[in-house]
């Protein structure tokens, strides 16, 4: 018996598409370089009008150096006004959609305890709207399947409760009532409390 040495191989993917979602991908790219070349360019301009009124005023030497000294800190001090306006509007940005991840996580654990959530709306100015469409849809769906499968069980277990006359078949009875009751406490039952404390 031969043993393959060959280490398994996973084929290597190029993912060429880099917009995935234009219309979101879009807007932020574009707030963003918005943002930052706005600030570049009100830098820039505030550090010509700096060095072109020290030219006009016929300044010595030393003033020119006076002079570059207040670009340095207009430079520095623009530095670090870029940097906090691309952190508020990136913590704004990032909320946006953080906020939904997180909500549906909540959802996603809600289900993996064998409950259904009460969906929400997100809020107006939230993104992933459609990805959340989708997922609420799913759960609706599911959930709707279930209630159906419960309401059969149900027809079921009424058809057969006569002809239960051995232990077996009472037993398979048994298992098909819990069976119902888990799909109907899973669909009509109180949901997590945790999801009313989204923000």
């Amino acid at each position: 018996m031969s043993v393959d040495t060959q280490p398994s191989t996973r084929p290597h993917v190029v993912r060429r598409k880099y917009l995935v979602d234009p219309g979101f991908q879009l807007r932020y790219m574009l707030r963003l370089a918005a943002l930052g070349g706005g600030g570049v360019l009100l830098v820039g301009v505030l550090a010509y009008r700096a060095h072109r009124a020290a030219m006009d005023s016929g300044a010595s030497p030393l003033d020119l150096a006076t002079s570059g000294e207040t670009i340095l800190w207009l430079t520095g001090l623009g530095a670090l006004c870029m940097a906090g306006l691309m952190v508020l509007m990136g913590l704004v940005l990032t909320h946006r959609v953080a906020g939904p991840v997180y909500v549906m996580s909540l959802y996603i654990a809600t289900l993996a305890a064998g409950r259904y959530p009460r969906m929400r709306p997100l809020r107006k100015k939230d993104e992933l709207r459609g990805f959340f469409d989708r997922f609420s849809e799913a759960v609706d769906r599911i959930r709707e399947r279930e209630a159906e499968e419960a309401r059969l069980l149900s027809e079921v277990i009424e058809t057969l409760e006569p002809l239960a006359t051995t232990q077996e078949t009472q037993a398979a009875l048994s298992i098909l009532g819990s069976i119902r009751a888990r799909k109907r406490q899973a669909t009509e039952g109180p949901t997590s409390g945790a999801l009313k404390t989204v923000a």
